[in-house]
């Protein structure tokens, strides 16, 4: 697996099509990450009596702020990627302009090193969400079987 930092080269042949559809499945990630995003603040604040008791709600805390800031990362990605595919209209006009379309693929390079290091960020703090909520769950189980 390559690393995030990795230079893209291939975009050199990636065509505007190409380009369009990485956009397109950028946007619907980030919308299924939304959704995500909703789906992990329910299941905290259902799980909001066992969190307190089991002692982790500092921890718990940090992770509602760390899902807030990735909620807001992702709303700026998603303007980001319109904003850029907004502009592919440049890559297909049929005017020769090699320094706009350069531009172009070099930001397209950028925006897909954003997308795959926001990716790893927010797998890890989808991990971390888990790990506090399953322990927490656990610290209550034991309670009710020492009583």
């Amino acid at each position: 697996m390559e690393s995030i930092g990795s230079n893209f080269r291939y975009l050199e042949w990636k065509s505007p099509e190409e380009m369009h559809y990485s956009s397109l499945q950028w946007l619907s990630e980030l919308a299924f990450i939304k959704d995500e995003h909703l789906f992990f603040e329910d299941m905290l604040k259902e799980y909001t009596l066992p969190i307190i008791e089991s002692e982790l709600f500092s921890k718990v805390k940090e992770l509602i702020d760390q899902l807030e800031f990735s909620n807001k990362q992702s709303e700026g990605l998603k303007e980001k990627i319109q904003s850029h595919t907004n502009r592919l209209g440049i890559m297909i006009d049929g005017v020769d302009q090699p320094k706009e379309e350069k531009e172009y693929k070099e930001e397209h390079r950028a925006l897909l090193k954003e997308i795959n290091l926001f990716n790893k960020k927010y797998s890890d703090l989808k991990k971390e969400i888990f790990e506090a909520v399953a322990k927490a769950l656990k610290k209550q189980k034991q309670k009710r079987l020492l009583n």
